[in-house]
């Protein structure tokens, strides 16, 4: 049904990204758009990634959001409207002490999306969504 489980968003650090994929089952597939070279890319090639990017929300069944004190992107707000409004699953990890936390947990809260506090706990929220999802799948109900 969809081309991966997970979509990774939020902060641009590789550590985060290559954790949460350690962490997570073996059978979970990962959706991650962050490239080392976004920085060396012309202004056509950004624009092509930056729509790639948002196409394959679709593509994911889940959507996941890294924020911390460090994450200082606007961008990703604008991934997280734009899944927001996919009807997708979305996942949250917040760390205390990032930059507007107190109107991005109200507008999450208002969306019914998900926040932790934690990788683990993301991780955890993760998996428990998408075994979740595959029960439902399995029920032949019409």
């Amino acid at each position: 049904m969809y081309d991966y489980d997970v979509f990774l968003a939020g902060y641009a650090d590789a550590k985060w990204r290559s954790e949460f994929g350690d962490k997570i089952a073996r059978d979970i597939t990962i959706f991650d758009s962050m490239t080392s070279v976004y920085h060396l890319l012309d202004n056509g090639a950004k624009a092509n990634l930056v729509a790639q990017e948002l196409q394959n929300i679709e593509l994911c069944e889940i959507v996941v959001f890294y924020l911390c004190p460090e994450w200082n992107s606007l961008y990703s707000m604008i991934v997280l409207g734009a899944a927001s409004g996919s009807g997708k699953q979305i996942i949250v990890c917040m760390e205390p002490g990032i930059q507007s936390e107190e109107k991005i947990k109200l507008y999450c809260e208002y969306k019914g999306i998900l926040v932790v506090n934690t990788l683990d706990d993301l991780v955890e929220s993760v998996e428990e969504c998408l075994s979740q999802a595959e029960i439902v799948a399995s029920l032949d109900i019409e």
